[in-house]
């Protein structure tokens, strides 16, 4: 795997904890609303802290993406500050939690926003996987058909070559070889890069 398609994966997760974070900040901010009076303000502290972690989170994905095409050490770094940032994120969100005491519905509606979003990601991380794979597909598809018709010229050419041989002099007869050995090379690098079109898709 490269240094920029590994950033771009690490971009990808990190983004989906940020979708995640914002989908628990909406949904405590309704049920807020919702808690009696004495679950009110310890709440209030955790919304607090999950707002505080989602600009965090914010800002380190905006980092990410713009050292996407630098070193892999500074992708690691942010990657780490995110991972560093969620563990307050998990915290804030059981404190909120915390707080709903018995009312169930309140709870259940905010871990159900928290699933729905990771759902949501999950299903977005699914279909570019699935797009890059199609296009891999059709790119290693085009990169056979071109090398076999290649094959087929340069096969073609040399069956050509080898049906002169008989009559050949000794000078048309170094050119048959020297035909039958670039007919050579050709088919080893087109099936060299047939195989290298197949492995991409695996």
């Amino acid at each position: 795997m490269t240094e920029q398609s590994s950033a771009h994966e690490t971009i990808a997760w990190a983004k989906q904890r940020l979708d995640e974070v914002d989908a628990m900040v909406a949904q405590t901010e309704k049920a807020a609303g919702e808690l009696q009076q004495a679950a009110r303000g310890n709440a209030d502290l955790a919304l607090s802290r999950l707002r505080d972690s989602q600009a965090k989170l914010k800002e380190q994905v905006a980092l990410l993406q713009a050292q996407a095409d630098e070193t892999k050490g500074a992708v690691l770094m942010a990657q780490k500050a995110v991972e560093e940032e969620w563990v307050e994120v998990e915290s804030a969100f059981q404190a909120f939690l915390a707080s709903a005491g018995e009312q169930s519905d309140v709870v259940r509606k905010a871990i159900s926003a928290r699933v729905e979003a990771q759902r949501k990601s999950f299903e977005r991380a699914l279909n570019g996987l699935k797009a890059q794979a199609e296009t891999a597909v059709e790119k290693a598809s085009i990169e056979f058909d071109t090398a076999m018709t290649r094959l087929s010229e340069e096969a073609e050419k040399a069956k050509v070559k080898l049906g002169q041989a008989p009559s050949a002099g000794e000078e048309t007869w170094e050119a048959i070889k020297a035909g039958i050995a670039e007919t050579k090379a050709v088919h080893e690098k087109t099936v060299k890069k047939i195989t290298e079109a197949l492995a991409k898709l695996f």
